[in-house]
């Protein structure tokens, strides 16, 4: 009786299969690509994408999952920083990862079957540990109140419009994308004290 393969062999022959599907995925809609073409690409038998992840379906969720749980990896901001200088950290880790990613951020954000509700689950979750990041920063409690949702709601929007602009014009230095992006920041939170002058945030303070 054939042994199966070890645990590490196993593990790394999943990780080349998901690195595979992040660049195929991110340049081809979820419907474009059959899992032929994805077994082609990656040297392997059909079946072994099947024994890994069930499905189609299945081994997209686990690209996105990948591409998810890789770009929260890089937002550790320190703690003991002034928001300012907090948001700087974890933007440039941010756009760091879009750079040297992005395969796996074009995944997370474009394409693919955006209306499945698991991978629709794992980008809210995404864009919640951000925001959280953010009102933290801020010091502000959760829930926030409901102008202040709604403008960083806004500004992630932002985040990745400018984001994914950037990945493929690459005409702006990654220093003025960030700074774009603290401005941006800056003028949303000024924006929610508009509608609502009783929130407690100082939009200079996450000024660049």
């Amino acid at each position: 009786m054939a042994r199966p393969p070890a645990p590490e062999v196993s593990g790394e022959r999943r990780e080349e299969l998901l690195a595979v599907g992040l660049r195929l995925f991110s340049d081809k809609p979820y419907d474009e690509l059959l899992l032929d073409d994805i077994a082609g690409e990656a040297g392997v038998a059909k079946g072994l994408i099947y024994y890994y992840f069930g499905s189609k379906r299945g081994y997209y969720v686990a690209i996105v999952q990948e591409a998810a749980r890789e770009l929260r990896g890089r937002l550790d901001p320190d703690p003991s920083a002034v928001p300012a200088e907090r948001l700087r950290r974890s933007l440039d880790a941010y756009l760091v990862y879009v750079e040297e990613h992005s395969a796996g951020y074009r995944t997370l954000l474009g394409g693919g079957i955006g209306s499945d509700p698991e991978v629709l689950a794992i980008r809210d979750a995404e864009r919640d540990f951000v925001g959280s990041l953010i009102l933290e920063g801020l010091g502000v409690a959760l829930p926030p109140r409901p102008a202040l949702r709604a403008a960083l709601e806004g500004w992630l929007s932002f985040v990745e419009g400018v984001s994914l602009d950037w990945l493929v014009r690459r005409d702006i230095a990654r220093e003025g994308v960030r700074d774009m992006l603290m401005t941006a920041l800056a003028g949303a939170l000024a924006a929610a004290r508009t509608v609502d002058p009783e929130l407690d945030v100082d939009p200079q303070s996450v000024a660049p």
